[in-house]
């Protein structure tokens, strides 16, 4: 029987979606949808009319906005911290207020950078390499990956950099916080020994800055053992390392796998690498096909779980055997209609749940194809279970649908005659209109998806995941009204009241969209603004013009416990550093 290993292809899917950049141009809006008052009777709806940089304005008299983020983010041509997205709770229990008199509350911003220096690797235990320097201190690479406290807020990243004068002291200015470290030391100068591998530490408060002093006081572990393919297919220039298990950085240096005699069936591996098992989850060993050679699979296993593991073992015999993925791809055909039977373009996307084999535990299998014009494909797949993603091409009204459980069996008949049926998208609708109930003609409203919790990195690579529902943005009609075409899946709708109105954003996160079932919001009620404006200035204390400012809340992710965001406004610092945010006083919640 002809033995083959089956490809693991990349799928490109909307996941997550950036910080917006305001609402569609729409030219200027008319005098009733610019917030402006004489007294606080034209604040019909809840408001009272208070002075807001010399323009009299309805504001709210209450804010509840527990957990707010600010984001500012200094152009790329800035003297400090350019294009650095800047997080800045607004403390204590967010925006939490109440006044009569109307809520326009100052609130200056100064960003500030942390020093994090002298940064120093000293090796403490036995290290078999050339000599170190006296201090017993090893040259090393060292990034910082901020760790945001909700899932969706704006990364970070920084490297370190030698101190001037030194060869072995670094330092790095970051934004205070909580970071990770990954830490990948250097050979002494002119030695042939390798370095001690890599490094990943988690969790660190990088609040006040000060130094970093890192030892290494025990030798690496080592996992190593041998690794059986099946004949025909030999593991030649293919990659393994051990990586940490939140993002996937190598913990280990990476070897490249040799064959030896080029006809055998095994080769072997011996991987030294730094983890402590004190912490509630395991390394990754992960295997990789060489660059050349993308269409062939990946595979993962936890090391915790490759052998009855001591968690003060040193070292880990763990032979591994790729046999059980030698199946024979089997040749798929079938078609996509819509549900009236009409062919629809599309490209569909296959994602293994359930691979045949032992193997199928520890690797993925994913391929994407495109119809012909009649709807018609033809896809070579492995024997196994498989998430099925259909993405119409050019028909924007048919949704992204998905499909669990396609099987494709090892033997039998040829795997065709099955098709795939794509729904309409749902309608999303409703109205918007000012406090006094006149209709807000000016403006947008948008449909993004909705922010996930953050998932481990072996839960992401070999589980797949739900299609995301594709952005989709109207202006506003004459009376106020909207109406979208929306994919399933959670949504978040966003409605954008024309820039320098004084009209808060409205922000409903969340939202379940279901397959042909429309959503309607009805009558959405824009609020009178909370306003919070003052001046931004950089660590170096200077007035930061033209930087964005950006304002998040948190939320619960539908059906978690875990906490994502949702942006509620944006804006920008005028030519002085001064920003100005109307915000919905609460986040409006329709699920």
């Amino acid at each position: 029987m002809k033995r083959a290993f089956f490809l693991t292809s990349t799928i490109f899917l909307l996941t997550a979606v950036p910080a917006l950049s305001g609402c569609f141009v729409l030219g200027g809006a008319d005098a009733e949808a610019v917030n402006a008052c004489s007294s606080d009777e034209d604040c019909e709806g809840g408001g009272v009319c208070a002075s807001v940089d010399g323009l009299q304005t309805c504001v709210g008299t209450k804010a509840d906005l527990p957990g707010l983020i600010l984001e500012v983010r200094p152009t790329a041509e800035a003297n400090s911290g350019a294009n650095t997205p800047y997080l800045v709770p607004f403390g204590g229990e967010g925006f939490v207020a109440q006044s009569s008199a109307g809520l326009v509350v100052d609130h200056d911003i100064a960003l500030s950078h942390v020093v994090v220096s002298p940064i120093e690797l000293f090796v403490d235990y036995d290290y078999k390499g050339c000599p170190v320097s006296p201090e017993g201190k090893l040259e090393a690479d060292f990034t910082f990956y901020r760790d945001a406290q909700h899932a969706g807020l704006p990364d970070h990243e920084a490297k370190a950099v030698i101190q001037p004068g030194s060869t072995n002291a670094y330092s790095v200015e970051i934004p205070p916080g909580i970071y990770d470290v990954h830490v990948v030391p250097r050979a002494p100068e002119n030695c042939p020994a390798p370095p001690p591998p890599p490094m990943y530490y988690r969790g660190i408060d990088l609040s006040q800055g000060g130094k970093i002093d890192l030892h290494l006081s025990a030798a690496p572990r080592v996992i190593s053992g041998s690794i059986a393919f099946p004949e025909g297919k030999d593991l030649n220039g293919w990659s393994i390392e051990v990586v940490e298990p939140k993002h996937g950085i190598p913990v280990s240096r990476t070897q490249v796998l040799t064959v030896d005699p080029p006809f055998a069936l095994f080769t072997t591996y011996n991987l030294e690498y730094y983890w402590d098992f004190s912490l509630e989850s395991s390394p990754i060993l992960r295997l990789r096909p060489p660059p050349d050679d993308p269409d062939a699979p990946k595979f993962f296993w936890q090391v915790a779980s490759l052998s009855p593991l001591n968690p003060d073992s040193k070292n880990i015999q763990a032979d591994l055997t790729l046999i059980d993925l030698d199946a024979v791809g089997r040749s798929v055909m079938s078609t996509v209609v819509d549900a009236h039977g009409a062919p629809v373009v599309a490209t569909v996307s296959f994602r293994s749940l359930e691979l045949s084999g032992n193997a199928s535990n520890s690797a993925i299998y994913s391929a994407v194809v495109d119809t012909d014009t009649e709807g018609r494909f033809t896809a070579l797949l492995p024997p196994g279970k498989y998430r099925v993603t259909t993405h119409p091409t050019f028909d924007l009204t048919k949704a992204v649908t998905t499909e669990d459980g396609f099987e494709v069996p090892a033997d039998g008949d040829c795997v065709c005659g099955k098709g795939f049926t794509v729904r309409d998208k749902s309608v999303v609708s409703g109205e918007v209109v000012l406090p006094n109930g006149s209709p807000l003609s000016f403006g947008s409203a948008s449909v993004f998806p909705s922010r996930t919790p953050a998932r481990p990195y072996l839960s992401r690579s070999l589980l797949a995941d739900a299609p995301a529902s594709q952005p989709m943005s109207t202006p506003l009609g004459f009376v106020g009204e909207f109406s979208l075409l929306a994919d399933p899946g959670l949504a978040d709708l966003v409605v954008i009241p024309p820039p320098d109105s004084l009209y808060p954003w409205i922000a409903n996160p969340q939202v379940k969209i279901l397959v042909g079932q429309p959503f309607d919001f009805n009558t959405l009620v824009l609020p009178y603004p909370v306003v919070l404006r003052g001046e931004v200035r950089d660590p170096l204390g200077k007035i930061v013009p033209n930087a964005t400012v950006r304002a998040w809340m948190p939320v619960t992710a539908s059906g978690t416990q875990e906490t994502v965001v949702i942006q509620i406004a944006e804006g920008a610092t005028d030519f002085a550093g001064r920003y100005k945010l109307p915000l919905a006083p609460s986040l409006a919640l329709s699920r």
